[in-house]
């Protein structure tokens, strides 16, 4: 069984709803959520992804697949 991961790092501003339910529709099995800090990687997209899933969630049932590229992550107990 192959299952597809879309990556949503490349959604245009403004259509996110919009290419998400398309995508829903076309039956990908994840979302793709690149986490970049900045620091790690040159580029920082915590904002936009943390605006992405927030919008799946309330769209959607499908997973999240979360890639993180960050520098440096602290988990407090």
């Amino acid at each position: 069984m192959v299952e597809v991961s879309t990556s949503i790092l490349s959604t245009k501003e403004g259509e996110e709803i919009e290419t998400f339910l398309k995508l829903e529709v076309a039956k990908t099995d994840y979302f793709h959520i690149d986490v970049m800090d900045g620091k790690f990687v040159e580029k920082n997209t915590y904002e936009k992804m943390l605006k992405n899933a927030s919008y799946i969630k309330r769209i959607s049932n499908i997973p999240l697949d979360v890639h993180l590229m960050v520098k440096d992550v602290r988990v407090s107990s």
